[in-house]
């Protein structure tokens, strides 16, 4: 993580940073209407609600592997495929054609409800359960249950905030 937004260790650090990084996220889409939401407007063709349902599909991820879920089953994608998948690129290709018929209002819903269940898994932790190691392959990456929150949920949202704003700009 950037040292302007160290890693966060204890269970209140995590909370205030992820509740930070969601007022920053929620700040950059705040005002838009539903058009300048709505609108592809990547060349992959993404919308700002195309963001927000990514995000709250790799948050879903991230509770699925605290509870000792396979990652696929946060995502709801079945192993087979899953294991299939080469990487985050192809993951988000699968997600983007899922979500991207979805409406807006289904989409917020789903981002925030996500986003709430996250802050309530983690409210519920211990400062054990956070330092708890993780295992399988996502332990390549991130060590610890905290490593995995730090990055896939608070740094998750700070790296599409430009994006979105980018995006809000363009008419």
């Amino acid at each position: 993580m950037s040292e302007q937004h160290p890693q966060s260790d204890t269970r209140d650090e995590v909370l205030a940073n992820i509740r930070k990084a969601r007022a920053e996220l929620e700040a950059s889409f705040a005002g838009l209407s539903e058009h300048q939401l709505t609108v592809p407007r990547t060349s992959g063709g993404w919308s700002i609600k195309d963001h927000l349902a990514h995000i709250a599909a790799w948050q879903r991820r991230c509770l699925a592997i605290i509870a000792g879920k396979h990652p696929a089953d946060g995502f709801e994608i079945d192993h087979e495929t899953y294991d299939q998948l080469d990487d985050a690129h192809a993951i988000n290709d699968v997600l983007y054609r899922r979500y991207r018929d979805r409406t807006l209002s289904e989409v917020i819903e789903d981002f925030r409800g996500t986003h709430r269940e996250v802050e309530m898994t983690v409210q519920a932790m211990s400062e054990q359960d956070l330092i708890q190691p993780l295992s399988g392959p996502v332990a390549n990456r991130f060590p610890r249950v905290v490593d995995l929150i730090n990055f896939n949920i608070a740094r998750h949202d700070r790296v599409h905030i430009k994006d979105i704003r980018v995006l809000g700009e363009r008419r």
